[in-house]
């Protein structure tokens, strides 16, 4: 039986879009195409900085040394790459309904401290008061889809993986999930995920 529900933040409960980030900095649209391509094709890049193991300046050298020649474009980016953050309109109404309906909700999220606390001074993480928990990963410097941010979700707050779903937009990180005993749902929109866990009984 299904007690809880655990959801992923960035793209499913909150809006981020890193070429609208650097749109809203100034960049054009090929600066756009080459910094996105520098430190984004590869996914485990800005995991480093989800990670919280580096300092913001650390990480910002990390960044430009994939792309020395874009070094400026780079370092403005990060320096704001958070300012595109919006909250998504259905993430309240959607806790607040899965806990009318008597289940649990967690947070399991890839996020930097220093752009958690941007988003939630922006107002797109507008919803922690809702949540039972949270496990962000630059708490405990693992990341998804590594199966020690899985692990510490269950331990931490003492759940069954079996009496889990586990909700994220990256196929990955889903069947990491899977593979450390939860349900879990591709996150493909909010109406897509809420006929999902009606399909498998949730509500």
């Amino acid at each position: 039986m299904i007690k809880n529900i655990i959801f992923d933040v960035g793209k499913v409960l909150i809006g981020w879009d890193p070429a609208l980030s650097m749109r809203m900095i100034g960049f054009d649209e090929s600066e756009i195409t080459a910094v996105m391509k520098a430190i984004f094709t590869d996914k485990k890049i800005w995991n480093e900085e989800d990670r919280g193991v580096k300092t913001r300046e650390e990480m910002s050298d990390f960044l430009v040394s994939f792309a020395p020649e874009l070094e400026d474009l780079i370092r403005r980016f990060y320096a704001d790459a958070t300012i595109s953050v919006t909250p998504m309109e259905y993430s309240r109404e959607w806790i607040t309904d899965l806990k009318n309906a008597g289940l649990h909700v967690y947070i399991l999220s890839n996020f930097g401290e220093y752009a958690w606390n941007r988003a939630v001074e922006l107002g797109a993480i507008n919803f922690m008061d809702l949540v039972d928990g949270a496990v962000r990963s630059y708490e405990i410097h693992h990341v998804k889809p590594e199966p020690e941010i899985y692990q510490t979700v269950l331990s931490r707050y003492g759940l069954s993986a079996a009496e889990c779903v586990f909700i994220d937009d990256v196929e990955a990180n889903v069947q990491a999930a899977r593979e450390n005993g939860m349900e879990a749902i591709v996150f493909k929109g909010y109406e897509d995920a809420v006929c999902r866990l009606e399909e498998i009984g949730v509500i």
